[in-house]
């Protein structure tokens, strides 16, 4: 199976926190779910491999190419959303049509399709929506390009749960076609547990745990309730 996206000796700085990952692959065609404590480094490392932060020392590869070298071929296979991505004070539907020149693949059928699922009006302006709405618009204008690879920085912010689950389920549908990647770091570890493939849990910055859902959740039984003896130790 090809890599998406290989860390080798990746240390990055920030402030006082330290990302260190020693080595690690992560495989096409797998939903991979980042957990861990506030602080433990989950969107750092989203922010490494999206290219916004060069590392201090080691190499970050996605998608067969250099993120800070190569940044336009990789962002143009890249969906990257976190749930205050900036966006411009205009309606959905133009914000939609200025992003699509910028990506070969940009698919407009699939851009209705999911503004009808996540029953979004193109209409309105995007500092009209609620939260659960802007979160949701978000994630069309991060899928609707069929990007190879997808990262996720907490993307079920201001949903609730039966709007949440409907969200990860259409997420699933698009995104498990065509061999595509998706990496979400998530505080919501019921969502994880359920659509992920493989877990990685972060604690200070390093790899505590990596595996299946259930290999990670071990014999604490849920992966909540291993987070909970991660933050007291």
């Amino acid at each position: 199976m090809s890599i998406a996206v290989s860390l080798r000796q990746v240390h990055l700085r920030r402030g006082r926190f330290e990302l260190a990952i020693d080595t690690l692959d992560l495989e096409e065609g797998t939903i991979v779910g980042l957990v861990g404590n506030n602080g433990a480094g989950k969107s750092t490392l989203v922010d490494a491999i999206a290219g916004f932060h060069v590392p201090d020392r080691g190499a970050v590869t996605v998608l067969g190419r250099d993120p800070f070298a190569d940044l336009v071929a990789v962002r143009q296979q890249l969906g990257w959303m976190t749930d205050d991505m900036a966006v411009y004070p205009m309606k959905l539907g133009a914000h939609l049509k200025l992003l699509a020149p910028f990506y070969p693949t940009w698919d407009h059928a699939l851009a209705q399709h999911l503004l009808d699922r996540f029953e979004l009006d193109p209409g309105r302006r995007l500092t009209e929506l609620s939260k659960g709405e802007g979160t949701r618009a978000r994630l069309v204008m991060a899928l609707a390009y069929r990007p190879r690879l997808v990262l996720l920085d907490e993307p079920a912010t201001g949903l609730d749960v039966p709007s949440r689950r409907k969200l990860m389920h259409e997420l699933v549908s698009v995104v498990r076609d065509a061999g595509r990647t998706v990496i979400i770091a998530s505080h919501q570890l019921e969502d994880v547990e359920r659509i992920s493939d493989r877990v990685l849990l972060l604690h200070h910055g390093r790899i505590r745990a990596d595996g299946a859902p259930a290999e990670v959740a071990a014999q604490w039984g849920t992966l909540e309730e291993r987070l909970a003896v991660e933050g007291a130790a």
